[in-house]
């Protein structure tokens, strides 16, 4: 029996990892879980919010209810269309530009990322400017009442969105233009184009529900 136990090998105390890249994308990737965890969390609170929209519609008679404490008394107080459609256009739209620079960035074409990565931070200036002014398209302040709250916690919430969208391109931009393109930093930036894509379909979602709800129900 001795003599057996002396031919067993002992068990290493490490594993040797040396060979192993030191980088990966996609799901290989660790950072990329975390940055798909955080989106599901993110459209769960979306989802509360559209069943929210949606209960609260089955307590009026119409909806959006009239502005009746107001001279003219508007019947028919639904949201102007203009700024949220302008936003639907560009933030969809900007899925093209981003993909353009989610591929520049596997292949680490800096010149490329440097351009249409500062073309989204722009774009998503543009379009966080513009949904300052759908606030005034519901027509309802946000303490008036339910339909008030509901709306505006909807469009702040995906504000929300965009300032983060915007502070990633930023800082995104100004590491490529500051700095040689490695795999890490172009890894973040299809991350980066990962969140852009869902925050493009959350506001269709939204869109949707907010300016054209209200239409058709």
């Amino acid at each position: 029996m001795s003599d057996l136990a002396l031919d067993i090998p002992p068990t290493p105390k490490h594993l040797d990892v040396s060979h192993l890249p030191d980088h990966a994308w996609d799901s290989h990737a660790p950072v990329w879980w975390g940055n798909l965890l955080a989106i599901l969390i993110e459209t769960t609170t979306v989802g509360i919010m559209l069943v929210t929209y949606f209960y609260l519609r089955r307590n009026f008679g119409q909806w959006p209810p009239p502005q009746v404490h107001q001279f003219p008394v508007n019947p028919e107080p639904r949201p102007y269309l203009l700024w949220g459609t302008l936003n639907l256009v560009l933030i969809v739209g900007g899925c093209v530009p981003m993909y353009i620079c989610d591929m520049a960035a596997r292949r680490k074409d800096q010149p490329r990322v440097q351009f249409w990565l500062g073309l989204m931070l722009v774009l998503t200036i543009v379009c966080t400017w513009f949904r300052f002014y759908e606030f005034g398209a519901m027509h309802y302040m946000w303490n008036e009442n339910a339909y008030g709250s509901a709306v505006w916690w909807m469009l702040g919430l995906h504000l929300t969105y965009l300032l983060a969208a915007g502070a990633e391109f930023l800082i995104m931009w100004a590491w490529v233009m500051l700095h040689p393109l490695d795999d890490k930093h172009a890894l973040d930036i299809t991350l980066g184009g990962g969140y852009w894509y869902w925050t493009a379909g959350t506001w269709v979602l939204m869109y949707l529900t907010l300016y054209w709800s209200p239409r058709w129900l």
